[in-house]
Formats: C-alpha cells, structure tokens, sequence
C-alpha cells in the first residue's frame, strides 16, 4: 500500500527559546513549543480564540539554524508531519483554569521565520499570542 499524504503547516509564536541536542549518534535536534491562534465569531455574535499548541521536533542542519536564529516570541510557519500519541490522538491536559486542552506534536520539514530571535533591547511583538500563563506544558 502506497503512502498517503501527511502535511500541516501552522504559523505561530515560540512559546520559550528552543532547546538544541544530540542524539547518540551524533544527530542534531531542536526542539521548541508553539502556540497558533484562530478567532471566530459564533453564532450568538460572540468573539472567540482558540490557541492550538504544538510540540516541534526539527531534524539536521535546520535544527541548528532555528536553535541559532528564533527564541521565545519568534514568529514562524512550520510546516511538516503530525506525530500522534500513544493513544493515537494528541496529548490531553487541563489548564490552570480547569479547561480541557490539547497538544500536538509536529516533525518539520520546513521552519521559515518570519521574526526571529530578538537582540537586547527589542520587545516581543504585541500580537504574540504567548504568555507565561498561556503555556500548557
């Protein structure tokens, strides 16, 4: 049986500055935690956000690159496959605030950044979407 196609792209914020390491046998991985937005309206006229987090594994060359050039606040549109659980479906928690929430886990295989790490001095943008209390995991 033939692959099928496996592909998500989400744009988001760095929640924290991404973590670089070595596998045992010597290969390069970043990893770092997301968070991607998406308001609506319902059908009552009320406004809603919904925050999907995601858990980002990046591989080689790349991974040095997003450990070098992003950290918290970093702007970037992943794009790459969905790495289910052991239950076959995304991680599940509940917030501080007693909700029910999900995390997903993501490889790359492609991280474009479209703000990078910030030099001393500069802010974080004011539509990044990550807070301190925000951060499920």
């Amino acid at each position: 049986m033939a692959n099928q196609i496996q592909r998500v792209e989400y744009e988001g914020y760095l929640a924290d500055d991404p973590e670089m390491r070595f596998t045992p046998s010597g290969a390069q991985v970043t990893n770092f935690r997301m968070g991607s937005n998406r308001q609506y309206k319902t059908a009552a006229g009320e406004q809603k956000k919904e925050t999907t987090w995601l858990k980002v594994a990046v591989w080689g060359k790349l991974a040095e690159i997003v450990s070098m050039y992003c950290g918290k606040g970093a702007h970037v549109i992943v794009e790459g496959i969905l790495r289910v659980g052991e239950n076959g479906g995304p991680t599940v928690y509940q917030t501080n605030a007693g909700a029910y929430a999900s995390s997903y886990e993501v490889t790359a295989r492609e991280v474009r950044i479209l703000d990078g790490k910030k030099t001393v001095g500069e802010t974080t943008p004011e539509a990044s979407p990550v807070g301190d209390e925000d951060i499920p995991f």
